[in-house]
This record gives structure tokens, C-alpha cells and sequence, in this order.
């Protein structure tokens, strides 16, 4: 076939895909799973459409922000103002902040400290970073690592110090309201994308899986696929492939395809982690609960929650959509067992919540699709889009980006590059393919207010010692 085959219908996926058809190139994209979108698609689990998790859209995803408004979908998003947070036994008081005031400045301190930082292929885990800073007292460490593991799965030794610098910049450069969907991504987001590529003329084929791939010399020769049938076609690649895959597939192709990739083998050291969800459908609404995120501050099991009954339209009963940060601690556990751990933790925060009250559970640990999580000194493994293999080009939210930037804007954006580097080959005299930047913080200017705050942060770390001594 002529044109572009994009393999991999997640966000990714899906992104190249329509960049690509926008220039004008006649595109196909080829699905395993019986539909598109990945980790930011839905499945129907016992008759209901259940996310893969929960889904927030900082300001500072910029391309995913610009995709939306492309997709004519701006509506589908409402604005939070508030990230609530509960300590055990409080429940109805939420707070914003749980560490005491003086804590919290020497939190503000560190994050211009690591600001500060310029650390380049260098790099270090964010649990090094916290522990090697005189100031930092225990209660804002473990109030950081915590929130940290609530959202990405990963303990701070496992996280990259540089990658956490990223994320605080981007936050910093892009201020403005954190969206969410007013539904499941699926009927929200996925769907109405999925009906402006077909609208658009992609071929979308879903339950089309590759299995396998042939190089002759410097290009891409043939695709194996399996179908939802079971049966297997063997195809000439034709022009230009766009593999938009999880780098543990990727690798799956073999040599000839990780070796092709820039830097060639890093793939094989990037990791991903489970991020769990568990899905409760109660009988009532229980009272006093807000319509936005709130984090179950101390939970064992990192857990993080919605109200989507509240946030959602269609509900007259409270359906709590729980992320489970730690959910590699339940991975020897049956899923009864799970369930009943989580739910026993869950009650110590809403004291209201009993078994009684539920009418449905719905437990997604995803240990066997995990979240890429970009751990120390990760940068320099993670794959360019353009590949040695003159007709490959690599998309997924694995790929080179901004420290920092992960999750969906990782995915939109690699699908944007990927997109380009099909132009440069096939479309030379069209304008480029638009990437929008994410902003950084200056370090030189960072590491002056360090130093210009440096004797107020002594004297409050000297405060908090003197206070908790006596």
C-alpha cells in the first residue's frame, strides 16, 4: 500500500494519523484491541463503560489542548479549580494543604532549588534529591513522595529528579485551570475523535494486530498481521510506517527494529509500572462529597478518587473512580482480596462508605498494560521518531520529549513528531508540522533566588527543629 500505515491506534496513533490525512496523504491505522485509544480509551466491562483510569488536562498540555479544540470537542471538558485532600478521620473537612505551614515553605524552597538545577544527561531519583537537601524536614518529604506515587505509580526512588524539575516547570510557565472530561473519554473524547479520522477518510481497522516485521537493507519490507479471526496476512509495507506502539512491544519486533531506533537499544532499559483503578457503583449519593479529585492523604495504597456521579452528567448516585498508585502491592492477592483491602482503606476516609452501600465493583489493576513511567537518567534511552530505517518513524508517549512530559501530552506530541518526520520524507515543501513547546524555568535564575532565600529557609528549618525538639 501507498502512503502511511500507522500501527497502534492509542493517542499516539491516532494523533499521527490524523496529522498525516491532513497533508493529504492517504492513511491506515491498524488497532489490536477492539478499539482505539489506549490508556485514554474505554472498555465495556460487564455491560459499562469503565476508563482506564482517571483523567485530568493541565493547561500545560498544550498539544492535547490545541488537538481538542481541533476535534471541535473544547465542550467535552469542564475547568477544576480545586485538588482536595483528605486525612483519615476528618471526613467532611477537606483541606488544600495537609503540612504545616513551615514545612510547606521549606517544600516551596525545594521546588525552587530543584528549579535551580541544570541537569542535562545527568541526573539523579527524585528520592536522592529530597533526601540530600539539608533544609527539607521528613514531613515534606514523605507529603511529596506520596503525592508523587498518587499520580504516576512510581516511588520516588524510581523517578527522575530531572523529570520532576520538567513537570514543576511546565506547571510554572503554563498556569491556568486543569480540565476534565465530563464523561468517559470513550464518549467524550476517543469516540468523536475516532469520527473525524474515518470522516476524514483513515481507514481504521481495529482488531488487526502485528506480529511480526521484515527489513531488507534500510527499509521496512512487510508486515505481519493477525486479525481478530485468528488468521495471519503477511503484507508488502509499501510507503512509510509509523510504529506507535508501548516500547515493550516495540522491542517484541526484534533487532532489526530496535537497532534502527535513536539511540538504537535504549528502548530495551525503559520501564513501565501498573497504575491500578477501582471502579465503585454505590447504591446512593453520599453526602458532602466534592465534584473534583481528591487525595486520600496517607493511603497505604496511594489511592486518589472522583466522585464521577457528581462530575459527570447522567448519575444520581455517587460512583467513586479510584486511582490506586501502589496497586504492585496487591499483585499476589486475588482480585476478591484486592478489592476488599481497598475498600476496608477506603472506609477509614469516608466513614459513611460500608459494603452494603455498593451495587458494583469494577478492579482494573493493568498489570499487563502499565504506564510509562520515565525513571532516572531515562532521557537518554527514549527513542526519536525518526529511525534508521528510512520508511519507520516511531510515535508513543515513550518517545524524546521534555523532561517531564509523560502521559498524554507525551503521547499527542510524539504523534505530532512522528507526523513531521513522514513530512520531511514525503511532503518536504509543506510547512511543518506544529509542535507547540513547553516552557521552561531559567536554572541561573532559579539558583539567585536560592540563594537570595537561603537564610530564611535556614532560619525556618532551625524553627521546625527548635518546635518539634521541645
Amino acid at each position: 500500500m501507498s502512503g502511511v500505515t500507522v500501527v497502534g491506534g492509542g493517542l499516539a496513533g491516532m494523533t499521527a494519523a490524523w496529522t498525516l490525512r491532513g497533508l493529504g496523504l492517504p492513511v491506515r491505522l491498524l488497532e489490536a484491541a477492539p478499539g482505539l485509544g489506549g490508556m485514554a480509551g474505554s472498555r465495556v466491562i460487564e455491560g459499562r463503560t469503565e476508563d482506564h483510569g482517571v483523567h485530568i488536562f493541565p493547561a500545560w498540555y498544550r498539544n492535547t489542548l490545541r488537538l481538542v479544540r481541533e476535534l471541535g470537542i473544547e465542550r467535552n471538558l469542564r475547568k477544576a479549580r480545586n485538588f482536595h485532600q483528605l486525612l483519615p478521620g476528618e471526613f467532611p473537612a477537606f483541606r488544600t494543604a495537609v503540612t504545616p505551614a513551615a514545612d510547606r515553605l521549606l517544600f516551596y524552597y525545594g521546588v525552587i532549588d530543584l528549579l535551580s538545577q541544570r541537569y542535562g544527561p545527568r541526573d539523579e531519583s527524585l528520592h536522592d534529591f529530597l533526601h540530600s537537601r539539608w533544609y527539607l524536614t521528613e514531613a515534606a518529604i514523605a507529603d511529596i513522595e506520596h503525592l508523587f506515587v498518587a499520580s504516576s505509580a512510581a516511588e520516588s526512588p524510581a523517578v527522575s529528579a530531572a523529570g520532576f524539575r520538567g513537570s514543576i516547570a511546565a506547571f510554572a510557565r503554563h498556569p491556568g485551570p486543569v480540565r476534565m472530561p465530563r464523561g468517559d473519554l470513550e464518549r467524550w473524547f476517543i469516540g468523536p475523535f475516532r469520527e473525524r479520522l474515518e470522516a476524514d477518510g483513515v481507514e481504521v481497522r481495529t482488531g488487526s494486530e502485528l506480529t511480526a516485521v521484515t527489513v531488507s537493507g534500510d527499509r521496512l519490507e512487510t508486515l505481519t498481521v493477525r486479525g481478530a479471526d485468528g488468521a495471519t496476512v503477511t503484507e508488502e509495507a509499501g510507503g512509510h510506517v509509523v510504529l506507535a506502539l508501548p516500547h515493550g512491544r516495540l522491542s517484541a519486533l526484534g533487532g532489526e527494529v530496535t537497532g534502527a531506533l535513536r539511540p538504537p537499544h535504549g528502548v530495551t532499559e525503559l520501564t513501565s509500572r501498573p497504575l491500578g483503578a477501582l471502579h465503585l457503583y454505590l447504591r446512593r449519593r453520599l453526602p458532602q462529597l466534592p465534584d473534583e479529585h481528591v487525595r486520600l492523604v496517607g493511603s497505604p495504597h496511594a489511592l486518589t478518587l472522583l466522585d464521577v456521579g457528581r462530575a459527570w452528567r447522567g448519575h444520581e448516585v455517587t460512583v467513586l473512580n479510584c486511582v490506586v498508585g501502589r496497586v504492585c502491592r496487591l499483585a499476589e492477592l486475588s482480585e476478591t482480596e484486592a478489592v476488599k483491602v481497598l475498600v476496608d482503606e477506603l472506609s477509614t476516609y469516608l466513614p459513611d462508605l460500608t459494603w452494603d452501600d455498593i451495587e458494583h465493583v469494577c478492579y482494573q489493576p493493568h498489570f499487563a498494560a502499565p504506564f510509562f513511567a520515565p525513571g532516572p537518567g531515562s532521557a537518554r534511552f527514549r527513542p526519536h521518531s525518526a529511525t534508521a530505517l528510512a520508511n519507520v518513524h516511531i510515535a508513543g508517549d515513550h518517545c524524546a520529549a521534555p523532561p517531564g512530559v509523560a502521559g498524554m501530552e507525551s503521547a499527542v506530541r510524539s504523534g505530532l513528531t512522528a507526523a513531521e518526520s513522514v513530512r520531511r520524507a514525503l511532503r518536504p515543501e509543506a510547512p511543518p508540522v506544529r509542535i507547540e513547546p513547553i516552557g521552561d524555568i531559567s536554572p541561573s535564575a532559579a539558583r539567585l533566588l536560592r540563594t537570595a532565600l537561603a537564610p530564611l529557609a535556614a532560619a525556618v528549618r532551625s524553627l521546625t527543629t527548635r518546635t518539634r525538639g521541645r
